[in-house]
């Protein structure tokens, strides 16, 4: 059965609870630690603080997703998976496919470790370097009533940071694809052709600048906004870039139940086939801009065989 992720069930439910989190409780929990652990900062350092967090969601969502994987076989936790025609790598019949797949995940270890651990505090370094030199960014870190963003503001400043960032991420990855001097360092993202959590992060440092560090500094330059919607819009991207690699189409996902929310597939359909299906976590610039179509066949011909 292919899962629709747009379906009203419960566990859509489940997906809003979980944006109403996002934009309403979270910066209610965040706030004191804003004024405790900022107040002795400069905006430039707590914005590169804030920016580490990354690190650790990514951290956090690959260790929670470690034991799906290891009950992946048990019928409810199979009934997400995308890929049903083949079984998942480390499970499979074939032992040379077991070793290449745990070959893979030493060398996943060694880009993840270099870009997350290097890369990301030097990109988000040189950003905020960038931005302070040219008068730009304008992140704040103030946490008194005045300044503090409502939840409103927040919700709407990251659509504009979503569709921003959306526009570059397609803008990057289609580049990648379609000049083979951008292409030999992307091909490494690809060399999973069915997709676990961390290789979200499997990226050549090069492919990572462009791809990662690209639509980053575009949302933040060209739409400042405060610290705390800065922080909301880091989280919802970071579990849409790992959803989008997760493997599943899990229907309780809170970047995907909504209208033009890219669906997972999407993206393991892009893994498993190298082509279409630019963007993220919407499919607004797939559709306008090219790159939904293979994807649309794709999907037309599993739904038929179900």
């Amino acid at each position: 059965m292919v899962i629709d992720q747009k379906r009203p069930s419960i566990w859509m439910l489940v997906a809003i609870l979980q944006v109403y989190v996002w934009i309403y409780e979270v910066p209610k929990i965040c706030k004191p630690f804003w004024t405790n652990t900022f107040a002795n900062y400069s905006d430039e350092t707590s914005e590169f603080i804030l920016n580490l967090s990354v690190i650790l969601f990514f951290l956090c969502y690959v260790a929670a997703m470690i034991p799906v994987y290891y009950f992946a076989q048990h019928p409810w936790i199979d009934q997400y998976k995308i890929q049903k025609d083949k079984p998942w790598p480390w499970l499979s019949k074939d032992e040379k496919t077991r070793n290449d797949f745990w070959k893979l995940t030493k060398r996943s270890v060694k880009f993840i470790s270099f870009n997350i651990f290097f890369l990301v505090p030097v990109m988000s370094y040189g950003k905020i370097m960038i931005l302070s030199k040219l008068n730009m960014g304008g992140t704040s870190f103030a946490t008194d009533e005045e300044s503090w963003p409502k939840p409103f503001r927040s919700f709407i400043d990251c659509i504009i940071l979503s569709i921003i960032h959306e526009f570059g991420f397609y803008a990057t990855h289609r580049l990648c694809h379609v000049y083979p001097f951008l292409y030999k360092y992307h091909k490494v993202h690809h060399e999973y052709k069915m997709n676990v959590a961390w290789c979200a992060q499997h990226n050549h440092p090069v492919d990572f600048i462009l791809s990662i560090g690209g639509p980053g500094l575009l949302f933040i330059s060209l739409y400042p906004c405060h610290s705390m919607t800065q922080f909301q819009f880091i989280l919802w991207v970071m579990y849409a870039n790992l959803d989008d690699h997760c493997g599943f189409s899990f229907p309780w996902s809170p970047v995907r139940w909504f209208p033009f929310a890219a669906p997972t597939d999407e993206h393991e359909f892009h893994h498993s086939k190298n082509i279409g299906c630019f963007g993220s976590k919407l499919d607004i610039y797939n559709r306008l801009l090219g790159g939904h179509e293979h994807y649309l066949k794709w999907n037309e011909k599993r739904q038929k065989a179900q």
